[in-house]
């Protein structure tokens, strides 16, 4: 994964063009430790074990930063999936088919070496049978093969899981800016162990596991009746559906639509105020349908490498499909709030004007 913008925050596209045949303009292009939180209940002693040792969790992601950044260093999909899985992977993967399409220089930059420092690990017991653990970290420049320059003040949250040859970092989203405030302290029982929270289990009125089509609502109708807290990821997220018409000059129709998640996971750990904290993955398809056979679609720079067959053709119908990541907390009286999003095209389907 990288650690610019792309994934500290939303990626925001510019908008696909539509025109009249007679129009000759091209379309603007798309852009596509430990802790030493504690328990207000006074839980009994615990005997059982971790699922795993804070020494092997600190060498997991010591791990995962070193195969990380050789694959970025070379884009190799390949590489990266014996880092990452998942929605991040499925992210990554199309990523790396659209740089030659991107910036040079925000690809550098966003691709540049890095490793995670001021680590706090919250590890499960066994007896949960979870398959996974969180860390809370800060991102730095990696210079020299140390540590550098921090790269803000954010505060990330990652999520390893394991898979069948050892972990993949599966989930990382921020506290940012204003919200580093928000960021909660994770429960603990008396052995220093993560409490998870039931991602089915409701929390007041809302479960964690809610989060994801709280967040897809957003692009499908603004939000139009979501309980979701205002927060500058939610009105980012709805902007998604109220600019979705944008460069379309009435010559297409646009609309967003939820589908399957990549992976349908939600991680949910319990907090010492009596909430959770939400990690996930969700999905949104996005239509563009000319309005008649005398207008049609282009597609921008960054959507042609994910299009296999006659990308620079004027399209009849367009459909790009977005993994998203979210990171959101659920309050003790369940009143949930999202605090960061990453989207990022995956898939391109174009159907030319041709073939209609």
């Amino acid at each position: 994964m990288a650690h610019s913008t792309r994934s500290a925050h939303m990626a925001r596209a510019t908008r696909i063009g539509a025109f009249a045949a007679a129009v000759l303009a091209a379309a603007a292009s798309l852009t596509g430790c430990s802790t030493t939180d504690t328990d207000s209940k006074a839980d009994a002693p615990s005997a059982e074990r971790p699922l795993l040792t804070k020494a092997e969790a600190n060498k997991t992601v010591d791990a995962y930063q070193k195969v990380n950044n050789q694959a970025n260093a070379q884009r190799s999909a390949t590489l990266m999936a014996k880092a990452e899985g998942d929605a991040v992977l499925a992210m990554d993967k199309a990523y790396f088919t659209q740089i030659p399409a991107l910036d040079k220089s925000d690809v550098a930059d966003n691709l540049a070496p890095f490793v995670y420092v001021n680590r706090t690990f919250y590890i499960p017991p066994a007896s949960a049978k979870a398959d996974w653990f969180l860390v809370r970290a800060q991102g730095a420049q990696l210079a020299h093969g140390k540590p550098g320059k921090l790269w803000s003040k954010d505060i990330r949250f990652i999520v390893f899981k394991r898979s069948g040859d050892g972990w993949r970092m599966v989930v990382a989203r921020d506290f940012v800016g204003p919200d580093l405030a928000k960021a909660p302290h994770i429960a603990l029982d008396r052995a220093g162990l993560m409490k998870i929270a039931a991602p089915g289990t409701r929390i007041g009125g809302t479960a964690p596991s809610q989060l994801p089509e709280l967040v897809t609502d957003l692009w499908v109708t603004g939000g139009r009746s979501t309980p979701l807290a205002d927060t500058s990821a939610r009105r980012t997220g709805r902007s998604w559906y109220t600019e979705r018409a944008d460069n379309l000059d009435g010559h297409a129709w646009v609309d967003f639509k939820k589908t399957a998640p990549h992976a349908g996971d939600v991680f949910a750990a319990k907090t010492t105020d009596g909430g959770a904290l939400v990690l996930s993955d969700s999905a949104v398809e996005e239509t563009f349908l000319a309005k008649d056979l005398h207008s049609y679609i282009n597609l921008g720079d960054s959507d042609k490498p994910l299009v296999k067959h006659n990308p620079d053709a004027h399209m009849y119908k367009v459909v790009r499909h977005y993994v998203q990541t979210e990171l959101g907390i659920i309050s003790a009286q369940g009143e949930p709030a999202v605090y960061s999003i990453s989207t990022q095209v995956t898939k391109v389907d174009a159907t030319p004007t041709s073939d209609v």
